[in-house]
């Protein structure tokens, strides 16, 4: 894929499943909503997740981002994760309206800044791979 297409690519509604390095060296998996936008991968976290603890022990991550049918695609990012308390309130907001449509992502964003203590990560990439089934 060009860059133009991983960009698009990332623009969809789709799952990443986000690697974290645990303190004894083992990997930690969880999907997550997340945003790309100005080169940056953007997601947000209860700041009781094992992700926030890893992050905090070790800030190296990947990414994976598939989709489940035809044709098969897929985007891995690898980089360096940042948590922050900045951006929180707004960010919930776009994620919620852009995996649960406008209506329901804000009943669901309302909800959770309400209930939620949470972090933003922002993952810098080092390397971005792609894959497409024509590859």
């Amino acid at each position: 894929m060009t860059t133009f297409d991983i960009e698009e690519y990332l623009s969809r509604p789709l799952l990443a499943n986000l690697a974290t390095v645990r303190p004894d060296g083992s990997p930690h998996v969880a999907p997550v909503w997340f945003e790309y936008r100005d080169g940056q991968v953007r997601m947000v976290v209860d700041t009781s997740a094992v992700k926030v603890r890893n992050i905090q022990h070790d800030p190296r991550v990947s990414l994976s981002v598939s989709t489940q049918e035809r044709p098969y695609l897929y985007v891995m990012i690898r980089g360096t994760a940042q948590l922050s308390k900045e951006g929180v309130p707004e960010l919930t907001r776009v994620l919620a309206v852009r995996y649960q449509g406008e209506e329901e992502g804000n009943r669901y964003a309302d909800r959770l800044l309400k209930e939620a203590d949470s972090f933003v990560i922002t993952v810098r990439p080092d390397k971005i791979v792609s894959w497409t089934a024509a590859d």
